[in-house]
C-alpha cells in the first residue's frame, strides 16, 4: 500500500476518526458505485423501498469486504491476525449490514427523502459505529499502539 505523506499522518494519525473517514470517502464510492449497478441491473424504482433495502444490503456487504482491507492497511495499526479480524470482523460487518439495511428501508419507506440523502446520512450514522468497532474489537488499534509505546521504552 502506497504510504501517505508526513503531514498527513500528522493531520489524521492512524486510528482517528478522520483518518478513517477518508478510507470512508474511498469505499463508500465503491458502496455507491455498487448500489447504482445493483439498482439498475434490476430496474429497481424509488418506490419499491424493499427491493432498494436488498440493494443496499448487498452493495454494504460487497463494499464492506473491500473496505476491510483498507481499514487493515491505511486506517488502523492492527495488533490483531488477519484470521483474528476477518472472524470478528464478519459478525460486526453483518450486524451492520442488517441494521443499516434496516435503517435505510424504514427511513425511505417512511420519508419522502432524496435517495443519496438518506444514503449520506445512512452510510454517516453506520460509519461512525463501524469505526468504534473496528477500532476496538476487530483490529485492536490502542492495544497495537501500548505495545508500540511498550517497545520503545
Amino acid at each position: 500500500m502506497v504510504q501517505p505523506p508526513a503531514w498527513f499522518d500528522r493531520l489524521a494519525p492512524k486510528g482517528s476518526l478522520g483518518r478513517y473517514a477518508v478510507a470512508g470517502v474511498f469505499n463508500t464510492a465503491i458502496f455507491a458505485v455498487m448500489l447504482v449497478i445493483l439498482g439498475w441491473a434490476g430496474d429497481v424504482t424509488r418506490e419499491q423501498s424493499e427491493a432498494w433495502a436488498v440493494v443496499w444490503g448487498i452493495a454494504w456487504m460487497g463494499s464492506s469486504i473491500v473496505a476491510h482491507w483498507v481499514h487493515r492497511g491505511f486506517s488502523f495499526i492492527p495488533s490483531t491476525r488477519i484470521a483474528y479480524s476477518l472472524s470478528t470482523a464478519l459478525p460486526i460487518y453483518t450486524l451492520s449490514f442488517i441494521g443499516s439495511s434496516a435503517t435505510f428501508g424504514l427511513i425511505l419507506e417512511f420519508t419522502t427523502w432524496y435517495i443519496w440523502f438518506i444514503t449520506g446520512i445512512n452510510t454517516g450514522a453506520w460509519g461512525i459505529t463501524q469505526w468504534l468497532l473496528n477500532r476496538t474489537v476487530v483490529f485492536r488499534h490502542d492495544r497495537a499502539v501500548r505495545l508500540a509505546r511498550a517497545q520503545e521504552e
